[in-house]
């Protein structure tokens, strides 16, 4: 009997929602799953491999966490039970996974699937990842090419969003994104090296007002055509290379009221935050300390 039927019997019926990804690996390879313990938290599942095996694992240091295949192909791993921390963090594996299905209900706090070059896609938002708090690398270096509308709606607690998406192939960001993170302090290098992202919404950043940090968050972001507003942003103390490489072959890119910047009082840090963007029409008129 699989964990999901075995679970929900011995609920008396409940719902059950595990984490659910993909991997695809070769006859006799290993695979370990990426366990992250968060404030000292450590994991408390059981999993389904996806070829008929099953382990329990209560510790990130477990034996267990470790799996061999005997046969290649592509399996469904399944995830139950108390999971703080999944971080693969470009680890010796990330090339093995090829889908994210399912976010499920397992207490995620942090996760990432940095380095995961074959994972094309993103599930929509769950209230599973209520309780993440740092999207850090959560993306990076994935190939995805788009951003589920409301990814974040559940993450009320968020803080942090550096290089969420940095160096992937998204080409536009959705509108509201950021709206339920109210909190988020920092998106230094969110969308750092998104080469292929040719616009975003005006007023992304909108309720983030306790932002300090948008240091490098579009940085060579070559094909952007526009910038969102930041007035809404008065905390931000660096701006340090925000825009640096960005929009530097397209003549026709509006940067908008960029000049509240460098006049508010204190100035923030600006150093290359335009630098090397030619492109923009209002270039010239952009201060030396600041490109």
């Amino acid at each position: 009997m699989s964990i999901a039927r075995r679970l929900v019997s011995s609920s008396g019926g409940g719902t059950v929602e595990p984490f659910r990804f993909q991997i695809t690996v070769s006859a006799g390879q290993t695979y370990g799953l990426p366990l992250f313990s968060v404030g000292g938290t450590q994991p408390n599942i059981i999993v389904d491999w996806g070829d008929t095996s099953e382990s329990t694992i209560t510790n990130v240091n477990d034996s267990n966490k470790f799996h061999t295949y005997s046969s290649g192909g592509t399996y469904t791993v399944s995830i139950l039970g108390s999971l703080p921390g999944f971080r693969v963090d470009n680890d010796i594996y990330k090339t093995l996974y090829t889908s994210i299905l399912d976010w499920g209900n397992v207490g995620l706090r942090s996760l990432n699937f940095y380095g995961c070059v074959n994972i094309t896609s993103i599930p929509n938002a769950t209230s599973g990842l209520g309780r993440v708090t740092q999207w850090n690398n959560t993306f990076r270096g994935t190939s995805i090419t788009s951003i589920p509308s409301g990814l974040f709606d559940f993450s009320t607690s968020a803080y942090e969003f550096v290089d969420t998406f940095s160096f992937t192939k998204i080409t536009s960001v959705p509108n509201n994104l950021f709206d339920a993170c109210t909190g988020a302090s920092s998106f230094a290098s969110t969308f750092n090296a998104c080469t292929s992202l040719v616009s975003v919404p005006t007023e992304l950043f909108r309720y983030n007002t306790n932002v300090i940090n948008f240091s490098s968050t579009f940085r060579n972001n070559r094909a952007l055509t526009n910038i969102p507003t930041f007035q809404y942003n008065q905390n931000v103390s660096i701006f340090l290379n925000i825009f640096n490489m960005s929009s530097t072959n397209n003549g026709s890119s509006s940067w908008g009221n960029v000049e509240e910047l460098w006049t508010r009082s204190p100035e923030p840090l600006g150093i290359n935050a335009f630098n090397n963007c030619t492109g923009a029409t209002n270039y010239a008129s952009i201060p030396f300390n600041w490109k």
